[in-house]
């Protein structure tokens, strides 16, 4: 998909078209206030965003609609879209019409025949987009959707405020969720994800969250059945402090102490006139307590130390993972996969080598090994959460014994405290025994049917399991994660070469995009790993951006993945142009410094020999300041917006003032 051509519709009808070269570098030129900026909103507008980003001015006061001619594979569209009213700021409805030879359409004709989510949905249709599925990172509470034109387009522009930053690298990344469907997404985009494996990681998202509904319900059900135990031994503990039960007498099920405790209220044991021994009893609860609490103790440590062991795999698989990003590009050199096979054989030119050379092999056992000690902390982690869950239960019920033997405690105390009033014991018996009922009468079922709930919630959540299981064995991860890797490193090569060029910071080394992250990251001498937030200057801000835009689309054009191929770029040259005298001409000699002016004239002829690299299968539209005298680079405007000229024209403004 490239521009063939924007349009834009006064409210008296007359028309305005912007025609664009497609397969090359087009240039929009002029001075501050002339719409420049205007162009990318547009186009961002008419490739389906809901929220018109056209700023209040003279388009909003005259123009009605706004439309663009697109270059498909095999025909072309036009879509139009009518600006917000007066008041408003989005609008979900637009035009669209395919044919071979469609052009601008009379105003006359314009009419919607369609909603935005349609328009992404055919368009992306068009460029290959098939039913793929986002896909959220791990812990993340986003769920998956269908991707569509709308997360492509982000990849294909970059307005001022965007080139211009160090906090964001994507076209409304700082945006809600902005973020977030970028990173779902890139992996697609990049062909790690297939549409087939889209299909089964959406299932498999679908199963895990229904895997955790079942799961959590059977955690409440159980937490309640366990909940029924405790409040029962509490009740044991007190019905044997009052003499309702034999001190001795013990119960091998739920059931029977369920009877005892209902005999218990039927028929009363006969107080004598000698109270039961509350030390002894007091006593040995006491020492079960300090067992108890030995156990929970005992409990922490352990689960303290497993904790202390997950924090250092993590930072043991982050030290490894370094590794096998950098040792990755051996898979890119021919013949190193197979021992031996390059002894002879220069790995870079591939040309006979009059001695062996086996670094290479050993570099590939080397990527081996650290793959295979990845496996191996990749394979405890189940475990060691497995034993972590054993240990909060172990740690539950413990709690809930001790709240049991506290109220016993309690019950005795208060006992002690009037064991020489026989009174007292024949009310706190009485008293004890209509607790004891109204206790029973309010517990949830306990019998046969409440088994049997609990067993088929265990059924549900072993069988959803199953699923899950069987998705993740049909779904090979790694080999996906294989894929980012390789398509990663052929990004990283693009990247540190435009780099070079540009001669920007840090870029002596190695220059790589983190998908997770969604920014550049940079190798220094001095100081590791340096992301783009931390790298000063809005000239290397702006030079980063287009060397990561630049080497991504490279890799989409190269790969054949479903992105549109054009790149739109906005006041790339701005952080050079101090003066408002120098934005106005454009002229490379209010530029200060030489070395500024170095890097201008180079990031044009970097953007230039991209374009003619490509050609005719990918489009680079920049809308700047600049005017270099280069021939080259005046064969590639389009338009100059000086001296009067600007994307509206002023009779529009004279004709709506």
């Amino acid at each position: 998909m490239q521009l063939r051509s924007l349009i834009l519709y006064s409210k008296s009808g007359k028309i305005r078209e912007l025609e664009f070269r497609l397969g090359e570098l087009n240039i929009i030129t002029g001075s501050s206030r002339t719409g420049k900026s205007l162009v990318l909103d547009i186009v961002d507008f008419c490739l389906g965003r809901d929220n018109a980003p056209l700023s209040v001015g003279p388009i909003t006061k005259t123009v009605a609609w706004v439309a663009v001619v697109l270059q498909l594979p095999d025909t072309r569209a036009f879509v139009a879209r009518r600006l917000p009213a007066k008041g408003k700021k989005s609008v979900s409805t637009a035009m669209l019409e395919f044919g071979s030879d469609l052009g601008a359409l009379p105003f006359e004709r314009l009419e919607t025949n369609c909603d935005s989510e349609e328009l992404r949905q055919q368009l992306g249709r068009r460029i290959g987009l098939g039913d793929a599925q986002s896909q959220p990172r791990p812990g993340s509470l986003q769920g998956t959707y269908a991707i569509h034109l709308g997360h492509a387009v982000p990849l294909c522009l970059q307005n001022q405020e965007e080139i211009q930053t160090r906090s964001i690298l994507f076209h409304r990344q700082g945006e809600p969720d902005g973020g977030a469907r970028l990173a779902a997404t890139l992996p697609y985009f990049l062909g790690a994800v297939g549409e087939d494996q889209a299909q089964k990681q959406h299932q498999l998202a679908v199963q895990r969250r229904a895997l955790r509904r079942k799961q959590q319900d059977l955690a409440i059900a159980e937490a309640a059945d366990r909940d029924i135990d405790s409040r029962l031994h509490l009740l044991l503990a007190q019905a044997r402090t009052a003499g309702l039960i034999a001190a001795g007498e013990e119960f091998e099920s739920r059931e029977a102490l369920l009877e005892a405790l209902r005999e218990a209220v039927r028929q009363p044991r006969a107080l004598g006139n000698t109270p039961p021994d509350l030390a002894e009893r007091t006593n040995g609860l006491q020492e079960r307590r300090d067992r108890l609490r030995a156990v929970l103790r005992d409990i922490g440590e352990q689960r303290q130390f497993l904790q202390r062991q997950e924090a250092e795999e993590n930072t043991y698989q982050e030290l490894v993972q370094r590794g096998v990003s950098r040792l990755q590009a051996v898979d890119l050199i021919p013949g190193s996969r197979q021992p031996h096979a390059e002894d002879s054989i220069c790995p870079l030119c591939g040309s006979d080598l009059p001695q062996s050379d086996v670094t290479v092999h050993e570099m590939h056992q080397t990527l081996q090994d650290l793959r295979r000690q990845l496996t191996s902390v990749r394979t405890v982690r189940p475990r060691r959460e497995q034993v972590l869950r054993d240990l909060e239960d172990r740690a539950d019920a413990t709690r809930q014994e001790l709240s049991g033997i506290d109220g016993a405690l309690n019950s005795l105390a208060e006992l002690e405290a009037r064991r020489t009033d026989f009174r007292a014991r024949s009310e706190e018996q009485a008293f004890l025994r209509g607790r004891i009922d109204a206790l029973l009468s309010q517990l949830p079922g306990t019998g046969e049917e409440h088994e049997g709930s609990l067993h088929r919630l265990r059924s549900d959540v072993a069988l959803a399991q199953a699923v899950v299981d069987d998705l993740e064995a049909e779904l090979d991860t790694e080999a996906m994660q294989d894929r980012l890797e390789h398509a990663l490193n052929l990004i990283s090569t693009d990247m540190t070469t435009y780099a070079q060029k540009l001669k920007l910071e840090h870029s002596s080394r190695s220059i790589r995009l983190d998908v997770r992250k969604l920014t550049v990251l940079a190798d220094s001498d001095e100081e590791g790993i340096v992301s783009l937030l931390r790298i000063g200057s809005g000239e290397n801000w702006v030079g980063y951006h287009l060397v990561a835009h630049l080497a991504l689309h490279r890799f989409f054009t190269l790969h054949q993945r479903p992105v549109p191929r054009m790149l739109l770029l906005d006041q790339i040259t701005q952080p050079f142009y101090p003066s408002d005298i120098g934005k106005s001409s454009g002229d490379p000699t209010h530029i200060r410094r030489d070395a500024d002016r170095n890097t201008v004239h180079g990031m044009f002829e970097l953007m230039y020999r991209f374009v003619n690299d490509l050609a005719p299968h990918f489009q680079l539209i920049v809308s700047d300041h600049a005017n270099l005298p280069d021939q080259w680079y005046q064969d590639c405007v389009r338009y100059n917006w000086r001296d009067g000229e600007a994307l509206v024209p002023q009779e529009w403004i004279t004709e709506h003032s």
